[in-house]
């Protein structure tokens, strides 16, 4: 079944998170807490409510595909450390607010604030907080998994009554502005994101629908991954063979001129000592002949 994003996001804030959160908010805890509290389901609400509308389902999917996930985080604790890191993740969820509230975000701002006690530019911290991972959840199941216009409307509409009625009293006029009354689950079969079993996902790898494009494009990268792997070892081959060719050429030639270089030595050595042998006497006829010296057959030494 698919991930629960309700409760993934309200998961999110522990009362950790909400001290942190509230100390670089200059808000207290329990307004923070309430701001939160009616942020989370108003940023489902109003996502779903965007893609019910004609184009929207389109808009969020290009917006999705244009992103950059690496560094986007997967729970609010992770950035909340250091003020730079909190700003730097509440401006790169900006772009995904803009694209779900549109014009209607500032009114929107206004009201959560209205309703929890804090500042605007508060809530839009909470919600830019929200909205980064919630945005870092989906854009990674659109580039990793192929989530599809389709995929992503069928996850939203089957838990579209539960982020209605987790809002707030007191935010009706809110739920008012961006026509909450039309956030209805479909009736009819169960589907695989309205299973009653919705908390079995995980986070890094929710069980949405995948289209047969995202699978095609996965299984063109596994290939080309295998035909990488494959030219590497064989460029890697290549070079060891030729290496391995030149240190036997340079052994070949060396080893061959010393033989040369032997052979010529012994020739010249035995040339010279029969030269020797012929100027003393005469001939070069083995000299370890028995007889008188140069003399090889002892029958032929004549006798008185």
């Amino acid at each position: 079944m698919a991930v629960h994003l309700l409760t993934y996001l309200k998961e999110q804030f522990t009362p950790g998170v909400i001290d942190l959160l509230s100390r670089e908010l200059g808000e207290s805890p329990a307004t923070t807490l309430k701001a939160v509290n009616g942020s989370i389901p108003i940023l489902l609400g109003g996502l779903t409510r965007r893609v019910q509308t004609s184009g929207g389902t389109s808009s969020i999917i290009n917006l999705l595909s244009k992103g950059e996930y690496g560094n986007t985080p997967l729970d609010v604790s992770q950035v909340l450390d250091e003020h730079q890191q909190t700003a730097d993740t509440v401006t790169a969820g900006r772009s995904f607010l803009a694209e779900i509230f549109g014009s209607n975000l500032t009114r929107t701002t206004e009201l959560i604030g209205t309703y929890s006690g804090i500042k605007p530019q508060s809530v839009v911290t909470v919600l830019g907080l929200s909205g980064s991972v919630l945005m870092g959840v989906l854009g990674r199941q659109q580039q990793e998994n192929g989530l599809t216009a389709h995929s992503l409307s069928t996850l939203l509409l089957g838990q579209a009554t539960e982020f209605r009625k987790a809002m707030p009293g007191g935010l009706e006029a809110v739920g008012s502005l961006l026509g909450f009354d039309e956030l209805q689950t479909p009736a009819g079969p169960q589907t695989e994101v309205q299973g009653a079993d919705n908390f079995s996902g995980t986070v890094i790898n929710p069980n949405i629908p995948k289209s047969a494009e995202g699978d095609r494009r996965l299984e063109n990268v596994r290939w080309l991954r295998w035909v990488m792997v494959v030219i590497a070892i064989l460029v890697a081959a290549l070079i060891i063979q030729k290496c391995s060719e030149n240190q036997n050429g340079t052994d070949g030639i060396s080893t061959d001129s010393t033989a040369r270089v032997e052979s010529d030595a012994v020739e010249d050595t035995s040339a010279a000592t029969k030269r020797s042998i012929q100027d003393a006497n005469g001939q070069v006829s083995d000299s370890t002949a028995p007889g008188a010296l140069g003399i090889r057959d002892s029958s032929k030494i004549e006798r008185p």
